[in-house]
Formats: C-alpha cells, sequence, structure tokens
C-alpha cells in the first residue's frame, strides 16, 4: 500500500468545503464521481464526494502523455505525498506493460484516458487506421482498469474531422492542452517548472510527458507552486463537471475560467 493511496481524494474533498465555507458556494455534489474520476467516489458515511466547481475555483489539470513508463512511479509518489490528481493518457501496449502503476493511479482516482497503440500522427491515415488505434488502445486499457477510457488525447495534439469522428464514435472526448513547456525538448527540470508557471491561467490543461527521466523532478514544484497561487488541480473530468461535462467526439483545449465575483 502506497502512503498516499486513499487521502488523495479526501484532501480534495476538504480543500473544496473550505473554499465553500470562505467563498459562501457550497460543495457540489455529484452521483456520477466514479465516472468521472475513475477513482474513489465517496469519502466518509457514504456521502458523495464533494466536486470542485471550476467557475469559481481557480482550477488547473496536469496531465501527463505516453506512459507508463520507469518513471510513472516517481510522478506517482509524487502525486500521493502532495495528495494531488493528475491525468494520464497511456498508451496501450504501455498500459499492458505497467499494470501495477495503472492500477495505482485508478486506485489514487487519477483520470485515465487513450493515446493511441503506437503514437502516430493521426491526421495522415485512412479512417480505418485512426479507428484501429483507438479502439485497441482503448480495449488493452480497459483490459487493466475494467473501464474503457473516456478521454483520448491525439498524439502530437494533432486532430481534424476524421479523428473527431473516430473518436466520437468510440465514446471519446478529445482533450488538447493550452499549456506546454515542451518537456520532450528542455530536459531541465528548473527550466520545465519555469515554463509551466509562466503560462498557466486558471482552467488550464497542462500537457506533461511521463517518458523522460527530467520530468518527474520538476513535478514537485510544479504542484507546491500552484497551489501556493491558490490553484486547484483537478483532474480533465472534475475540470468539467460543472459545466455539462465531457461530450464524445467534442475538443477540449483548456477548462472553464471563474465567473467574476
Amino acid at each position: 500500500m502506497h502512503s498516499g493511496t486513499g487521502w488523495r481524494r479526501a484532501t480534495v474533498v476538504a480543500a473544496v468545503a473550505t473554499l465553500g465555507a470562505c467563498t459562501g458556494v457550497p460543495g457540489l455534489t455529484s452521483p456520477n464521481a466514479a465516472a468521472l474520476s475513475h477513482g474513489p467516489a465517496r469519502s466518509g458515511a457514504g456521502a458523495p464526494a464533494p466536486v470542485v466547481d471550476c467557475q469559481v475555483s481557480r482550477c488547473v489539470a496536469l496531465t501527463f502523455d505516453d506512459g507508463p513508463t520507469q518513471y510513472t512511479a516517481a510522478v506517482l509518489d509524487t502525486l500521493e505525498r502532495q495528495h494531488t490528481v493528475a491525468t494520464f493518457f497511456l498508451i496501450g501496449p504501455h498500459a499492458l506493460q505497467y499494470r501495477k502503476d495503472v492500477l495505482r493511479q485508478q486506485r489514487d482516482g487519477d483520470a485515465i484516458g487513450d493515446h493511441t497503440v503506437t503514437h502516430p500522427h493521426l491526421t495522415r491515415f485512412t479512417p480505418a487506421r485512426i479507428d484501429y488505434e483507438l479502439k485497441t488502445a482503448a480495449e488493452q486499457i480497459a483490459s487493466v482498469t475494467g473501464h474503457r477510457p473516456t478521454l483520448f488525447r491525439p498524439p502530437f495534439g494533432a486532430w481534424n474531422a476524421k479523428v473527431r469522428a473516430a473518436a466520437g464514435a468510440e465514446g471519446l472526448s478529445v482533450v488538447t492542452w493550452n499549456v506546454s513547456p515542451q518537456d520532450w525538448k528542455y530536459h531541465n527540470p528548473a527550466l520545465i517548472e519555469q515554463r509551466v508557471l509562466a503560462r498557466v491561467r486558471p482552467g488550464a490543461i497542462v500537457v506533461l510527458h511521463d517518458r523522460y527521466a527530467t520530468t518527474p523532478p520538476a513535478v514537485p514544484h510544479i504542484i507546491h507552486a500552484l497551489k501556493a497561487r491558490g490553484y486547484v488541480l483537478v483532474t480533465v473530468p472534475e475540470m468539467f463537471a460543472t459545466t455539462g461535462g465531457l461530450q464524445p467526439g467534442m475538443v477540449y483545449h483548456h477548462g472553464p475560467w471563474p465567473r467574476p465575483r
């Protein structure tokens, strides 16, 4: 049992309750909390876990692509220590290879999405090949978690009408990003941290990669700095929970901005 397991969701719940008390906005509840996060749905005495309202809170979603790899466990260690959730977009064969890490993500309340089988540039392919990449990866992930993913991140952020149609047919929402430190290019933890913090705003979806050794060391500093600035870290489904949720075949680049008070 990992030390942070079981506590991360409870910490988010407590943070939401505190925020509601301070702002006069009551904590929202959702009977679909488990479906949103693929994690624990309840916290204490069978009560539904409050849902963060990202139209009120300053929300940020950290997302990680291309895993799991040998570096994923280090990211999960950090998330557990800091009682924080994230969203992981998995390559299908990697999910089969690193089953324990996938199950750990699921148990911790992280969201899990589809990132294809071979990480190709999908816009160059036929509809049949696109469908193969999405459907096969979804099946591989589901063979580990017991749940077909409802999120999809296209490799390289490349999508077009064919990709959207294939995603919609598989029940997948297309999630890109609006903050990238280009950790695939800059293999320097301090620079990765700096580039995230310089670009982040409420509603940001941040793309990182748990395939490079230099990304995990940046993660604890990013989380600490975001929390110090008053951000609430949520999964991608949680970010949209109070604005109608995510719809299959639709493309999402960022979450809602907080309403003026």
